[in-house]
């Protein structure tokens, strides 16, 4: 990078609300100071120096200047204040950074590569269980050699971890008013899908990213089968069978006296679970679904909901994997 090159911007945190963002500023010293100048109204902090700035009329926030090279910009987080920096680090000349490039410059408080990589694995990982373990794995590669982490090919226990970083895709399937729309309202915390007791009332998959007590999935919500649908359920029956064939875990749901039924298409690798839901109805214990259901929840009540939860997260990211020791081939 040229001493006349305009500086690189990039932001760390993700595109969503939240108390702090994190962008990052990397170029020549010179280039460096004159943005943060710009963008601040002031001069830019020294090295090694945190300030409070203003920056112009969008926010207010944090600036740490890291290296001569470097400074991270810390405003309020936000979509609209990110999305209104980003423009403003445009009008000053600043280039965004591709993934690539900041493979190359970023993180430059990184000791050595596999702490850069983990940086970068940080700022994009999905689940809060990834915080604790991705800052553990410097430590453990640097005991089982730096040049290992290089060579090392992942595993089927790095495989299941790599689902804290890039949610692991998970489809609920059965008969039309077993319930599913309610469970995904109850798990996100929200109305996503429509709930009502007319079979068919849900006709196309609806998905919603779930925080499962500290593993996060994308969570899809397929139409009822049902003997007897109509052209738009069919058509969206099939769009169900795509984000089944590329399913993580299946959870089969039914309720008392609708039996099993399930769309076929998920990938042979994929984790089941059975639940019967409505478990708050008088015939719950004595139906016939009962004895091939590892689970009994109710979404309306809650009961049960929170060990659904708990099997879920654990059969695509198991407890043993987790206190494992060995270091993780996270990247």
């Amino acid at each position: 990078m040229s001493e006349a090159e305009p500086p690189l911007w990039w932001w760390s945190t993700a595109n969503a609300p939240g108390a702090i963002a994190v962008a990052h500023v990397h170029g020549p010293a010179r280039e460096v100071d004159r943005f943060l100048a710009a963008l601040c109204g002031r001069a830019a902090p020294r090295r090694g120096e945190v300030a409070w700035r203003r920056f112009g009329t969008v926010d207010d926030g944090v600036v740490a200047r890291t290296d001569e090279r470097h400074a991270l910009v810390m405003p309020h987080g936000g979509p609209r204040i990110r999305a209104l920096l980003d423009a403003r680090a445009a009008e000053l000349g600043a280039r965004t950074a591709t993934v690539e490039v900041r493979s190359l410059h970023g993180w430059p408080e990184a000791a050595d590569e596999v702490e850069r990589a983990m940086l970068s694995a940080l700022a994009h990982a999905a689940s809060p269980m990834a915080i604790d373990l991705l800052a553990a794995q410097p430590a453990r590669w640097r005991a089982a050699g730096v040049d290992a982490f290089a060579r090392a090919t992942p595993d089927d226990r790095d495989r299941r971890l790599r689902r804290l970083i890039d949610p692991a895709r998970v489809v609920v399937t059965g008969p039309a008013n077993a319930g599913k729309s309610t469970l995904l309202n109850a798990l996100a915390g929200r109305e996503v899908a429509i709930e009502h007791d007319m079979p068919g009332t849900t006709r196309d998959s609806v998905a919603a990213r779930i925080d499962l007590a500290g593993v996060v999935v994308d969570w899809f919500d397929t139409p009822g089968a049902r003997d007897g649908m109509d052209d738009i359920e069919r058509a969206a029956a099939l769009l169900a069978a795509r984000a089944l064939a590329s399913a993580d875990l299946v959870v089969e749901l039914t309720a008392p006296g609708l039996g099993w039924r399930t769309l076929d298409g998920a990938p042979a690798s994929a984790l089941r679970i059975r639940a019967l839901n409505q478990a708050d109805r008088p015939d719950a214990a004595s139906c016939p679904e009962s004895s091939d259901a590892a689970l009994r929840i109710s979404a309306r009540t809650g009961e049960g909901v929170t060990d659904l939860v708990a099997a879920v997260r654990d059969a695509l990211v198991p407890p043993a994997d987790l206190r494992d020791p060995r270091p993780w081939r996270f990247a």
